[in-house]
């Protein structure tokens, strides 16, 4: 089956590809973004792991490209397999386009139910990703 794939809207950050790269290039600065709903948030440079409605995820970041993609993957022990793709694009020395790609390996009925939240919740995320002092 082929996996999903949503691909955020594409945001425009004011600042460097680097400095935005090095900010979510460790999953310990990702604590800023971390909704009211997620409990037990823990987090090292390359992992991080917590509980949201009910379901713990652990989350590692299994390649990094300098300025340009950063690549994070559902560690072994979470309820979902998935790859998230933060993606980078230099528009000038202070300004960077950045999306987010999610690729899910997800049955028919979890399809039709989390496609719409999933596409949803990474535009939000961009909205946000725009807003942080980096």
């Amino acid at each position: 089956m082929k996996p999903l794939q949503i691909i955020s809207k594409t945001g425009k950050i004011s600042n460097s590809d680097e400095r935005i790269f090095n900010f979510y290039a460790d999953l310990r600065n990702i604590s800023r973004l971390v909704p009211p709903d997620v409990q037990d948030w823990e987090a090292s440079e390359d992992t991080c792991s917590f509980i949201i409605k009910g379901q713990k995820m652990s989350l590692i970041i299994i390649e990094r490209t300098p300025y340009k993609t950063i690549k994070i993957k559902a560690a072994d022990n979470s309820a979902y397999n998935f790859h998230l793709w933060i993606q980078l694009q230099s528009l000038s020395a202070y300004e960077t386009a950045i999306r987010i790609v999610v690729r899910a390996e997800l049955n028919m009925v979890m399809r039709a139910a989390v496609k719409k939240p999933i596409q949803q919740g990474v535009d939000q995320i961009i909205d946000y990703m725009k807003m942080l002092p980096y």
